[in-house]
């Protein structure tokens, strides 16, 4: 099976996936309720939002320097 396939296979079940999951409201109200607890908040997201920069810059500098 050819790799493009596969992918349209796997985007095509979670589609059917997600307009099942979301047209039960209990379930969709449950989900919403999953991403707002597992949300980052506060300092905890300038934190992490400041070593993704960091993590960015870093692997930016480390490509520039290591181009010939």
């Amino acid at each position: 099976m050819r790799p493009n396939t596969l992918i349209l296979i796997l985007v095509a079940i979670s589609a059917v996936v997600g307009i099942y999951l979301m047209s039960d409201p209990q379930q969709s109200e449950r989900l919403s309720q999953m991403y707002r607890d597992a949300a980052i908040t506060g300092e905890a997201r300038e934190y992490v939002l400041f070593a993704l920069a960091i993590g960015v810059g870093g692997f930016i500098l480390y490509l520039t320097m290591t181009r010939r």
